[in-house]
């Protein structure tokens, strides 16, 4: 029997919304134009007290594929959960509600996940960064990994945002959906990469390391709460830590640093010295001499910034950025990203993590044909 072609395929995407009547109406367009045209988007307005839920009502009483759900506003997790609950499709998707996808997203993710055997149940592009109006910023970064990444996944977070994910339906059946109890404790904001780490400890992830996700970057998005970011990476980390006990002391000191590098980042932004001094001593624990480095880091930082503070208020410049010129959309997806490494992220750590991961990946692709 031949194969169903992909073009046949019907995908879910899930698109949770908060106050979202800013950014939403780009972010539906570039899920409307999607080369893959066969989809079931499901828009769940999260209890919104903006115009969100009346921008997208006019978009589906033009699109029939768009169905939205009005909730109380109970979170980020919550609202991908009643997502998944009302999708049909076999596969689905997820975008935020102030990101984009480049219109051969669904098309690349599915065409990169469907013929793999069914031990494969997810799916990840990586993304590039846009300011408010949709003009590019920045590369985000380009490492990447596929086939059982759960150590390697764990330490440098390939996915990076919650709009570039793919999964088959069984990854549901197998780990359930998003975890509300962060936002229950105050510290939503990392609920995406704790579905992608459980989504890993079961099943392989494919990757297409293309940048097809514009990752907005405003005051409004939840990300801009740095110390709550900080606060649920480390319990995100901790929580697939404790969940795993199999992991070699290695991988877990490693974890532990990696989170504690992206929270002092965090603290130290917000001058909240008490709990950047916590997590400077975790990185110290694991490396005196990283410690040192982020040390040199930060101080170098501060002063180039009070520099540019200093000569912006000398000489004055044109708000206008050339490099902020090219829409997201207009940029070639195969144009290269870059950077992505560190004075801790190295291409030795990530070839030592592989090792790992290589020999464990016989039990993490049994598991996911458990029950």
């Amino acid at each position: 029997m031949a194969a169903e072609p992909l073009s046949g395929l019907t995908v879910a995407v899930v698109i949770p919304a908060y106050n979202a009547e800013e950014f939403i109406v780009a972010t539906l367009r570039s899920v409307v134009d999607q080369t893959h045209s066969a989809l079931e988007i499901i828009v769940v307005d999260d209890g919104s007290t903006d115009d969100t839920a009346s921008i997208c009502r006019e978009f589906a009483a033009a699109d029939p594929r768009i169905t939205i759900l009005s909730t109380e506003n109970r979170g980020v997790a919550a609202a991908r959960n009643a997502g998944i609950e009302a999708s049909r499709s076999s596969y689905i998707a997820f975008i935020d509600a102030d990101d984009l996808w480049h219109p051969t997203y669904v098309e690349r993710m599915l065409s990169a996940l469907h013929p793999l055997p069914d031990a494969w149940g997810a799916v990840y592009a990586l993304h590039r960064l846009i300011d408010p109006a949709g003009y590019y910023m920045r590369s985000g970064s380009s490492v990447n990994a596929r086939d059982s990444i759960l150590a390697r996944h764990l330490v440098f977070r390939f996915v990076g945002n919650g709009s570039g994910f793919m999964v088959r339906r069984a990854v549901i059946d197998k780990i359930g959906g998003y975890d509300p109890s962060y936002a229950d404790r105050g510290i939503g904001g990392c609920e995406d990469f704790d579905f992608e780490l459980r989504t890993a400890e079961h099943f392989k992830i494919e990757a297409v390391p293309l940048g097809l996700v514009g990752y907005r970057v405003h005051s409004a998005a939840m990300s801009a709460d740095r110390s709550r970011m900080a606060r649920s990476l480390l319990a995100a980390t901790e929580q697939c830590v404790s969940r795993n006990p199999e992991l070699p002391a290695f991988v877990v000191s490693c974890a532990h640093t990696s989170a504690h590098l992206y929270a002092f980042s965090k603290f130290a932004a917000l001058k909240d010295w008490h709990s950047a001094a916590a997590s400077f001593r975790r990185i110290y624990d694991h490396s005196p001499m990283l410690a040192s480095g982020v040390l040199a880091n930060l101080i170098v930082s501060k002063a180039k910034r009070a520099a540019r503070k200093a000569l912006s208020k000398a000489w004055p410049t044109d708000d206008q950025k050339e490099k902020n010129a090219q829409k997201f959309e207009e940029i070639d997806p195969l144009c290269p990203l870059v950077g992505g490494w560190s004075l801790f992220r190295t291409k030795a750590l990530l070839r030592r993590l592989s090792e790992v991961d290589r020999s464990g990946e016989c039990s993490a692709a049994t598991s996911s044909q458990q029950t």
